[in-house]
């Protein structure tokens, strides 16, 4: 009879501390490359230890001028009569998703022409063998540059990521505790004129 008490009073303790477990819980912000290439994060999820991530949409403010300004500017523009698409980026997020998209899809003529540099144009087509060696490296390379891409624009908030400035260059770079994950660990891009060009993957 003691016994079996005992065994009643151990079960309602037990049931008592599973039910004061502290439950954590996390927030983040979805990727906004995630929408751009046709994905989407659910709202919840919950780790293998428990923790429950939740998800938001919520961006950054900007400034009112800064928003006005991306407004009047048209990201994507597709020519109806020729079927040609037009790039444009005024941001680093819009040259990380394109560049990301065009890897996504193979299409090595919208990032040819409209997301890397003219100074890179220059150079793949001063090598005169029809942009070969622009295509092979970017499909020999595109599983390593899309996750460098994807985590360059998460670890610019986490601070996995450095950011400098020189003349008209801004260099993302990995820190060093996640450098060795990663074959290319910096990204330079470049401003020409109003717009964003991806300069160089290192």
């Amino acid at each position: 009879m003691h016994l079996l008490r005992f065994i009643l009073v151990l079960f309602v303790f037990l049931g008592i501390v599973a039910g004061c477990a502290t439950q954590k819980t996390e927030y983040r912000t979805s990727p906004s490359w995630h929408s751009a290439m046709g994905r989407s994060l659910p709202a919840e999820s919950v780790r293998a230890d428990g923790t429950i991530v939740k998800y938001s949409n919520t961006k950054k403010p900007v400034s009112s001028a800064m928003a006005q300004y991306i407004d009047s500017i048209q990201l994507v523009e597709k020519n109806d009569a020729t079927g040609d698409t037009t790039l444009r980026a005024v941001l680093p997020t819009h040259i990380f998703t394109q560049a990301l998209t065009c890897l996504r899809d193979k299409d090595w003529d919208l990032l040819f022409n409209h997301v890397i540099s003219k100074k890179t144009q220059a150079y793949y087509k001063s090598l005169d063998d029809k942009l070969e060696t622009f295509k092979s490296f970017f499909l020999t390379n595109r599983k390593n540059i899309a996750k460098t891409l994807q985590r360059m624009m998460s670890g610019s908030r986490s601070g996995d990521t450095y950011i400098s400035t020189y003349e008209n260059k801004t260099v993302y770079t990995f820190t060093k505790n996640i450098r060795g994950s990663y074959i290319f660990t910096k990204i330079t891009l470049v401003q020409e004129g109003p717009l964003l060009k991806l300069h160089s993957i290192e």
